[in-house]
């Protein structure tokens, strides 16, 4: 490069794209310490090559409805994904996805996700229904009344 500052900011930017940042605060009781350097290396070498195969393949498979059948069978395929992968539980309830597994011919298959680390075998106690739904909603929790510290 002809600029000797180029390249740092290219790095830069390239780093940017592919590192987690914090976005604000975290809230360490419930979800644990953070560490950004973890989250940012994959869990194993294959999992990136397993992502970008699944990646390409529902690409390829959604070009090739777009040129037999047209534009909006790919069109339909990307509603239909979006409408079953939506989380429709209340949080605490375990949702399997069957519609979106079945979509995509994971049903008839079976993985390591299928019976490693699932959520409802851990031995940590569950996080309170009402505190995960005021968090998905983003609305400030509400102080109990026996609680309360104000003087009407």
């Amino acid at each position: 490069p002809s600029d000797p500052g180029e390249t740092p900011r290219r790095i830069a930017a390239m780093a940017g794209a592919m590192l987690p940042f914090m976005d604000g605060p975290q809230d360490a009781l419930r979800s644990g310490m953070v560490n950004l350097k973890e989250a940012a290396a994959p869990a194993h070498p294959l999992e990136g090559a397993l992502d970008q195969f699944g990646a390409a393949k529902a690409a390829e498979k959604k070009d090739f409805l777009r040129v037999t059948q047209g534009l909006h069978a790919a069109m339909r395929v990307n509603m239909e994904q979006a409408m079953l992968s939506q989380y429709r539980r209340l949080p605490g309830f375990h949702s399997e996805f069957i519609g979106l597994e079945v979509m995509s011919n994971q049903a008839d298959s079976i993985g390591f996700e299928d019976f490693l680390n699932d959520p409802r075998d851990s031995w940590l106690a569950p996080e309170p229904m009402h505190e995960r739904m005021e968090a998905m909603l983003g609305v400030k929790p509400v102080e109990p009344f026996y609680m309360k510290t104000e003087q009407p």
